[in-house]
């Protein structure tokens, strides 16, 4: 007994913190305010409960495949039968509460929104512990997670059919199992790290590129003998989750798609400096040229560069890195959809609390680069920038990294406050990942 009373004062805080945000969780999931998609004519009666046209075509998935069997992203009025067009991630995940709903006779809707906030409550947790792991200071672990539970984002999302919370979750679940993988040196850690974060990529492909710079990382702290050892250790993981996958696109289509097969779309989307040209003009252009939509997307961002090198490089770097963060009005994703339901005081506040996180994380990004767990984190911010910007950037795809930014800013906050107090410890903040 005396063992629990001493962690719950240790982390009283945050668990205060924690039980507002559930409640007001559970206030959201009650007034269920926000935008809807309504196509019936497309998706039939009552699918626009699932909150955007990506989301309601997940739900489709679902639904095709507990009741045909067959794995198919529409993608277009006459698309039918199976795809290779998404992974199955998000489908698989939405198939499985569905189903445990009708075993349950209980309300699908309902339960994957519960499931979802659970999810984002289990994403502050692991803000709070990876914040602790790495930097052992209490205020940077509660500052952390309160940025993120006080974003309006993870609020609204919690509530639709779509990838962005059960990603941030397998994200932040991925850098746990690294970190102690790391610190422990013991292979079954890095087995379950692996397995982990081939599921993440299941649900969103883009952060693949962090597995490479985590095997640096490992590198430099085994020596590169032990590293190539861990690096096979880790393909178990894509071995068991993504083998699979592969194997069925490979048999299905004769194209062993990794990931999706529909990067076409997304890459011309992004081919679009700062959103000045219709996208239907775009796909217009594509069929004139007689092109499929990625040769296009190539044809123009090449002869962009090379007519226009200013406005396409700001368009590659500074403008879609904007664009991932915030709207046209500096507004955070989420947001929108409560204009007439928050007051003046609410939407301030929410837009604000954006604009400090995201400046306040990227700022103590570089200013803080000295310190390793924070370099090491702000690569990963970097990475998955540089690699989102290539395809279409918008507000909700920037979102993955959210968590990560928090931790950032917390500790940059922390550290400017104990800079000017005084009282800062330098020790403290010279710990490192390994």
């Amino acid at each position: 007994m005396s063992k629990i009373v001493t962690m719950l004062k240790k982390h009283l805080i945050f668990i205060v913190f924690l039980s507002v945000y559930a409640i007001v969780n559970l206030f959201f999931l009650n007034i269920h305010p926000g935008s809807i998609y309504n196509e019936p004519e497309r998706f039939g009666e009552g699918i626009s409960t699932y909150g955007s046209r990506d989301a309601a075509l997940y739900s489709k998935m679902a639904w095709q495949l507990i009741n045909e069997g067959v794995y198919g992203y529409e993608h277009g009025p006459d698309a039918q039968g199976s795809n290779a067009y998404v992974t199955y991630g998000q489908p698989f995940y939405l198939t499985a509460i569905f189903k445990t709903a009708e075993l349950f006779n209980t309300n699908h809707l309902m339960l994957y929104r519960l499931a979802n906030m659970f999810l984002s409550l289990g994403i502050a947790i692991l803000i709070y512990t990876i914040s602790y792991k790495l930097f052992s200071n209490r205020w940077i672990s509660n500052i952390a997670a309160i940025l993120y539970m006080s974003h309006i984002a993870p609020l609204h999302y919690f509530r639709a059919a779509l990838t962005e919370i059960p990603s941030m979750f397998l994200l932040l679940l991925s850098i746990l199992f690294f970190i102690v993988a790391l610190r422990r040196k013991d292979w079954k850690w890095h087995v379950a790290f692996g397995i982990i974060a081939s599921l993440m990529l299941m649900f969103r492909a883009t952060p693949a590129p962090m597995l490479l710079f985590g095997w640096f990382i490992v590198v430099a702290r085994y020596g590169w003998k032990d590293g190539i050892k861990t690096g096979f250790i880790w393909c178990i993981g894509p071995l068991l989750v993504m083998a699979p996958w592969v194997a069925r696109n490979l048999i299905q289509f004769g194209e062993a798609y990794l990931f999706s097969s529909h990067a076409g779309g997304p890459l011309l989307a992004g081919a679009n400096p700062f959103n000045f040209q219709p996208h239907s003009e775009l796909m217009a252009g594509a069929s004139e040229a007689g092109m499929t939509q990625e040769e296009y997307a190539q044809h123009l961002i090449a002869e962009g560069f090379s007519t226009n090198f200013p406005l396409w490089f700001s368009w590659f770097t500074v403008g879609k890195t904007f664009w991932l963060f915030f709207d046209q009005n500096m507004n955070p994703d989420g947001l929108g959809p409560y204009a007439q339901t928050f007051t003046d005081f609410w939407k301030g506040f929410f837009k604000w609390q954006n604009i400090l996180l995201v400046f306040t994380g990227l700022i103590s990004a570089f200013l803080c680069r000295k310190h390793k767990p924070v370099l090491f984190l702000s690569v990963l911010i970097l990475i998955y920038i540089v690699s989102s910007n290539i395809f279409l950037a918008i507000p909700r795809y920037g979102l993955l990294v959210m968590p990560i930014l928090t931790i950032i800013a917390a500790y940059g906050l922390v550290t400017f406050v104990g800079f000017l107090t005084g009282k800062w410890r330098t020790r403290k903040m010279n710990e490192t990942i390994s």
